[in-house]
């Protein structure tokens, strides 16, 4: 008899209420969190990998849950107040000049942090689609119509990356490919068997992307990202570290492939072949034959 996971049914209830969907919900967003973290822990739970993201169709992913408190479409806890009749906020400053509400309004798709900045504190990464678009969940690909990469520092004001219009992506983790010390964001563009794996780097006081540099292999890059194809290639983050794949096409070892490394240098991708074969075998991922 199998024992009931207790964090599996709270998140089953959470999205059963979820569904429900009642007029003038407080919390919009709740549906897409609720299906997204019982996906989530069912893969991490089912899987048990606690260090591998694999990036293609059928991705895994490794739920990191944060403190939800603070966050938008989340309420604090409320605190007992001294006064019955806290005083009003101050006004605005008319001198001061305030940056207009952006249209349409947009919802947190995706989260996780890392000290992306390398000043010794987790940043908040998100990435931000219209609200309309939110609502959709995860469980799909969305063809999203305003896709922003914002990351919010502990200090300083947020720094945004704008993509247009594109697929939503998913934030696949937040190593550190060139070994400062700081994280970088690897982003999944996908729409089922194909998509694209997107790298940004902490640069001065902004985001920039990491393109891949000369040289790379040509069937693993594509319009300043990383290709990936069910049939061509793949990729995974392995303990910290970026891996791709692509089949030798030797009909005698069907499980062999070549595989390279990725690290970042002065914000360019570099990719280095393994000297070792590989082998797909019980893992998800290469290892050594």
């Amino acid at each position: 008899m199998t024992t009931p996971d207790p964090m599996h049914e709270a998140l089953d209830r959470l999205a059963r209420v979820a569904d429900t969907r009642p007029v003038d919900d407080p919390m919009p967003g709740i549906t897409r969190r609720a299906r997204a973290n019982r996906r989530r822990a069912t893969a991490v739970v089912a899987g048990g990998l606690a260090a591998v993201v694999i990036a293609g169709a059928g991705a895994l992913s490794v739920l990191d849950l944060p403190g939800r408190a603070g966050e938008p479409g989340y309420a604090n806890s409320p605190s007992a107040s001294s006064s019955p009749d806290p005083s009003p906020s101050p006004s605005p400053d008319p001198s001061t000049p305030t940056s207009p509400p952006r249209e349409p309004a947009l919802a947190e798709y995706d989260q996780a942090r890392g000290d992306v900045d390398g000043d010794g504190a987790a940043d908040t990464i998100r990435v931000m689609i219209p609200e309309a678009d939110a609502e959709q969940g995860q469980d799909v690909g969305i063809l999203s119509t305003d896709v922003w990469l914002q990351v919010e520092p502990t200090a300083g004001a947020p720094v945004e990356v704008a993509f247009g219009e594109t697929l939503a992506p998913s934030i696949a983790g937040t190593p550190d490919l060139d070994g400062n010390g700081t994280a970088d964001v690897v982003l999944i563009f996908s729409g089922g068997d194909a998509g694209s794996l997107q790298v940004f780097t902490w640069d001065g006081d902004t985001v920039v992307q990491a393109e891949p540099g000369p040289g790379s292999p040509a069937d693993l890059v594509d319009d300043g990202g990383l290709y990936m194809d069910t049939y061509i290639g793949s990729f995974a983050l392995v303990d910290g570290g970026l891996i791709s794949w692509v089949s030798t096409g030797d009909a005698s070892e069907p499980d062999e492939v070549r595989a390279w490394t990725w690290q970042l240098e002065e914000n360019r991708l570099v990719a280095t072949e393994t000297d070792q074969a590989h082998c797909m075998r019980a893992a998800r991922y290469p290892v050594p034959c």
